[in-house]
């Protein structure tokens, strides 16, 4: 009788842990995902896994292509390579951390060096995964980023004491009196708070708050609009990057 509560509790286990990484995985539907790796045979065999896996894939063939396309695209997850041409993982990951700490990022290599992994450390990665690749290795470190994919937004945001985003109703309101948005302003906001403490670059603005291709003028007039609707401190100038939002740390 013993054995068998043992057996059926361990098979409770087991479903648990299925169940969580189906969970994980359909979570995984809703992120997107840069993948940086300059061999064209790894990066065509993961890519067509990756593309099934989240909802939009960006590939780039070099840290230099990576970076531009995360300051471009702001991905949820990064994959990359260390060894490649014009700008190595290690430092294309070092710059984005300077302006992203939320992003997860996995590093793959063929090498195991205590130099990488020492440099590696700093980086505050997901998962360091030596070469040669495979699905089940790529799809575990997708799995390690649990805490990120588990994180639920909250209802309500508040950039000041007295002034709150409710992301449910999308109102932002100030002493309980709704402060009325624009689609565009909206659609920034939101922007900065799913991105926050990050910075976001103006490309980053242009390709997910703009339909069409916008001007640095056009922008700059929006964020001016929304300064003008929060306070004047609550969404500040990065020079020649972009901008970055002050929420209410208390709250």
């Amino acid at each position: 009788m013993k054995i068998m509560c043992g057996f059926g509790v361990g098979i409770n286990v087991l479903l648990d842990i299925i169940n969580k990484k189906i969970i994980l995985m359909h979570k995984l539907k809703h992120c997107s995902i840069l993948y940086v790796e300059d061999d064209p045979i790894t990066q065509e065999n993961i890519s067509s896994y990756l593309k099934r896996q989240c909802k939009t894939l960006y590939l780039a063939n070099n840290g230099k292509e990576g970076y531009d396309s995360f300051v471009k695209n702001t991905p949820d997850i990064v994959i990359t390579d260390i060894q490649m041409p014009k700008l190595n993982g290690l430092e294309m990951a070092k710059k984005i951390r300077k302006i992203s700490v939320k992003t997860q990022i996995i590093i793959t290599s063929a090498y195991s060096q205590e130099e990488y992994l020492l440099k590696a450390i700093n980086l505050h990665l997901i998962q360091y995964i030596i070469k040669p690749l495979s699905i089940i290795k790529i799809k575990e470190a997708l799995l390690s980023c649990e805490s990120y994919l588990e994180e639920k937004p909250k209802d309500k945001v508040y950039l000041s004491q007295d002034l709150v985003y409710n992301t449910q109703e999308k109102e932002l309101s100030k002493i309980n009196q709704i402060i009325s948005l624009s689609k565009k302003e909206r659609a920034l906001l939101e922007l900065f708070i799913k991105n926050y403490p990050s910075t976001l670059s103006y490309e980053s603005i242009e390709n997910n708050v703009y339909d069409a291709c916008s001007s640095k003028n056009a922008i700059k007039l929006l964020i001016k609009s929304l300064r003008e609707k929060t306070s004047k401190n609550t969404i500040t100038n990065v020079s020649g990057f972009g901008y970055k939002i002050h929420l209410d740390k208390n709250e």
